[in-house]
């Protein structure tokens, strides 16, 4: 190494030691003067983005600076013989470098965008979930396009590799069908969005509840009981569910009843229509600005029926308003004098025939027998 230095022409020894002194100064300037003004300067704008790259990509310019001198400066002076090493190494550093300047300016916007992301919308945690699969998937294509770079700067043929990894990553692909199916499903639901975190939504298998969590493999329901069941991704993106909270929360609660056939009918329907205003705006999450509906939809064995149509913006209060309305429309019919029917059964008794002769008796003839009939039918009496 001494023979070789002590055989370099003097002047490029200068010069190459000159290029290499101008680099680090340089280097020095961008990180030391450059970088603190311009963040003063970004720090003037409305958008907080600019400082963001600034500061994730103070560092890497400061380096790539410095790599590119040292570069330039050991090329005047390299043995010409190995001057292909010097390349391939400084090529090496290069998309090292390149990597990670993209992992940083990515991940720095990426963060950004996803505080903003988070601050505007209903569900946060939802949102960072979604950024957080993001940030994995495009970091890791990241790495793997520097990584085939780098390969095929040292001469590494990478077409068979990448057969190979095609070939291993169908294995693993069949070994892990089940993992596989859901991720992607747990992304398709990131993605298409049937449903969001803090949603109530009902399977066709008969589980109902708030959705807690969509995670990378499974989704976590809350039940009523304030239990949770685990639900894999596949099998939820596959069912056929009833999502309470699309296209919005508010929604109508249906009360049934019946009254008595010798009802007055418009009596009836100002008494709920009254009932349910007075309900709705005593029970919290009703809709106020409703008006209760009433339809009449039946002539029944016992009674007129009909269907009182009520209205909440909180999918949970229905409970609760369903539960008042009964209790005061009960209340309310008793004082009006409205009578709700219900089945009576009535039995009726019929005496013995007059004696057969021996041998012709029928045993059906005596006894007795039940009927059902209405409320408003008198019992029959004995003796007919």
């Amino acid at each position: 190494m001494s023979e070789w230095l002590q055989s370099q022409n003097l002047q490029n020894i200068a010069i190459s030691a000159g290029i290499f002194a101008f680099a680090v100064i340089l280097s020095l300037f961008v990180r030391v003067i450059l970088s603190p003004i311009l963040r003063r300067l970004t720090a003037r704008t409305d958008t907080d983005l600019d400082d963001i790259l600034v500061r994730a990509l103070r560092r890497p310019v400061a380096w790539g600076i410095l790599l590119a001198g040292v570069w330039i400066a050991l090329r005047r002076v390299w043995n010409p013989a190995r001057l292909e090493d010097l390349d391939k190494g400084a090529a090496v550093l290069g998309v090292l470098l390149l990597v990670s300047a993209a992992l940083r300016t990515f991940n720095a916007v990426a963060a950004w965008w996803s505080q903003k992301a988070a601050a505007k919308s209903d569900h946060p945690r939802e949102v960072m979930a979604q950024s957080v699969v993001g940030h994995k998937v495009i970091s890791i294509t990241i790495l793997v396009l520097g990584i085939l770079i780098i390969l095929t700067q040292l001469g590494v043929k990478i077409g068979p590799l990448l057969g190979a990894l095609g070939i291993g990553g169908l294995a693993v692909a069949l070994a892990l069908q089940d993992t596989l199916s859901n991720l992607f499903a747990g992304i398709y639901m990131m993605v298409d969005r049937p449903v969001t975190v803090g949603d109530f939504i009902k399977l066709e298998s008969g589980e109902e509840g708030f959705v807690e969590e969509i995670g990378w493999r499974n989704t976590k329901v809350r039940m009523w009981a304030n239990n949770i069941v685990i639900i894999p991704n596949s099998k939820l993106s596959q069912s056929v569910l009833t999502n309470y909270y699309l296209p919005r929360q508010e929604m109508s609660v249906y009360i049934r009843c019946g009254v008595a056939y010798d009802s007055d009918l418009e009596q009836v329907e100002r008494v709920c229509i009254e009932v349910g205003k007075d309900v709705m705006a005593r029970v919290q999450g009703s809709a106020t600005d409703w008006t209760p509906v009433v339809r009449f939809k039946e002539f029944a064995d016992f009674s007129i029926n009909f269907l009182v149509v009520l209205r909440v913006h909180d999918f949970a209060a229905q409970y609760l308003l369903a539960h008042e309305y009964v209790k005061a429309l009960h209340r309310r019919f008793d004082q009006e004098g409205i009578e709700i029917p219900f089945p009576i059964r009535t039995v009726i008794m019929q005496p013995p025939t007059a004696k057969a002769p021996a041998g012709l008796e029928k045993p059906e003839a005596a006894g007795s027998h039940e009927v059902e009939v209405g409320q408003g039918d008198a019992p029959v009496g004995a003796g007919e």
